[in-house]
């Protein structure tokens, strides 16, 4: 990834924490690896998942102003003039209730957020320990999307205001890490046709549908941050080519293509998203033996390298769902 110093948000992929200028400030560092960080920051969260093919990486968003850094009861809060980002994790007691556990993260996440400038949610990240424990609907997932739904109804966030979201199983069997990213601009959304929206699912998928949108962007008054969800063989309602990672990851291309085409309707301007080597990827896989050939298959689709794409092993939210993309592009 080429960064331009010059714009006021830079997201980058590095081995080393070091600001593109001197008034570039990290507001949040996504750190991948099985050892703790070799850096000490306030910003830095642990995700408690590991690169595929290295040791460590950071997924560091720079700011270019101020950052201030705070606590709300146990959720970390970073906060800049166009972003604030929330951090929420802790881990569950034996035989907790995981929607309880969920909603009570996400109602204090949420008051987090309401007590900063940037009220309006634009992108979650759910890491979940054992995401798959579990039979039908006390699966941990289904679960968790119960917990959340609740959070989001008892503040008044609607499917229309749901942000874009990711949820993926880290190596560990408990824990919640929830990152949240929230403006005061608006999130315009967008869906993709060839897909339910996550939050219209039919019951099969559980007793409260997954609460998030595909993707959309953030429009402030010097640059624009894309965000998409992640992404995955699901075609309409249903996981297409269950277990096989080959034809789930060109599902997961063509969605990635199409969500990109929605989302650029709605720019005013009529600029066509193009995720390339200026993006930044995130590409899970539930199998590290799969590495080499998705790598090689998205790689050569997207055009990525190995300065904007980390390839972590991670449990998608279906049991049959093999890879997973996640996406953002600030421009």
């Amino acid at each position: 990834m080429t960064l331009n110093n010059s714009s006021r948000l830079e997201i980058s992929l590095s081995e080393d924490i070091k600001a593109p200028t001197p008034e570039h400030k990290l507001l949040v560092a996504f750190y991948f690896g099985e050892s703790p960080p070799p850096h000490v920051h306030e910003a830095i969260v642990c995700t408690d998942l590991a690169p595929l093919d290295r040791d460590y990486l950071y997924e560091c968003w720079w700011y270019k102003g101020d950052v201030a850094f705070s606590q709300y009861e146990s959720t970390k809060v970073a906060e800049c003039d166009d972003y604030t980002v929330a951090i929420y994790q802790k881990d569950e007691s034996p035989d907790e209730d995981y929607r309880e556990f969920t909603c009570c993260a996400y109602r204090e996440l949420l008051q987090a957020i309401q007590s900063t400038q940037h009220t309006k949610l634009a992108k979650a990240w759910n890491y979940i320990g054992g995401i798959n424990q579990g039979d039908n609907d006390k699966e941990k997932y289904r679960q968790f999307s119960v917990g959340r739904t609740e959070a989001f109804i008892e503040f008044g966030i609607g499917d229309d205001a749901a942000p874009t979201g990711t949820a993926i199983g880290t190596a560990r069997d408990k824990g919640l890490s929830v990152i949240a990213l929230a403006s005061r601009q608006d999130l315009h959304l967008a869906e993709n046709p060839r897909q339910v929206s996550a939050f219209r699912y039919p019951r099969q998928y559980g007793p409260s549908s997954p609460m998030f949108s595909r993707g959309g962007f953030v429009a402030t008054d010097n640059h624009k941050l894309y965000l998409i969800s992640g992404t995955a063989a699901v075609v309409g309602h249903e996981s297409a080519h269950p277990f096989d990672v080959a034809p789930q990851a060109n599902e997961t291309l063509k969605n990635l293509s199409v969500i990109c085409d929605a989302i650029s309707a709605n720019e005013i301007e009529g600029a066509k998203l193009q995720l390339d080597s200026d993006s930044i990827f995130r590409v899970y896989l539930r199998d590290p033996k799969d590495f080499d050939w998705v790598a090689k298959t998205i790689g050569s689709a997207l055009g990525h390298n190995d300065m904007n794409a980390v390839y972590l092993q991670g449990n998608i939210c279906r049991r049959e769902l093999m890879v997973e993309v996640d996406a953002a592009k600030a421009t």
